[in-house]
């Protein structure tokens, strides 16, 4: 696991809506901004995301049961296709962080996981 700190918001509207228009990253910058993420995180509550290199393809695995897709959409931010969910990569500091922010994920399910059983 990566000692790394994450942030995680889940609310009813999206604080990134406005950057998801940006201008497409060349294809350099995408593929170091996908390994750079790559990794778990641990939550504020001691459970763990996951961001998993599938087939070259970042995916955030937020428990169990939801796995979304992400692509970057500018410098240091990676999006769903429908924008629910971003994600922004925040290197400086003393400790690397993300922020994930989700704007309709499913009030029945929990937010990350204590163990992923080799998932």
């Amino acid at each position: 696991m990566r000692a790394l700190l994450c942030l995680a918001f889940v609310s009813s509207t999206a604080f990134f809506s406005s950057t998801l228009a940006a201008v497409p990253m060349d294809s350099g910058d995408e593929a170091d901004l996908k390994y750079a993420v790559a990794g778990l995180y641990r939550l504020p509550s001691g459970l763990d995301v996951r961001l998993r290199l599938v087939d070259q393809q970042l995916y955030v695995d937020l428990n169990r049961y939801y796995r979304k897709q992400v692509f970057p959409v500018s410098e240091n931010l990676l999006s769903s296709r429908d924008g629910d969910l971003t994600v922004q990569y925040l290197p400086e500091g003393p400790v690397e962080r993300i922020v994930i922010q989700h704007a309709r994920f499913p009030a029945n399910q929990r937010l990350g996981e204590r163990s992923w059983l080799g998932k």
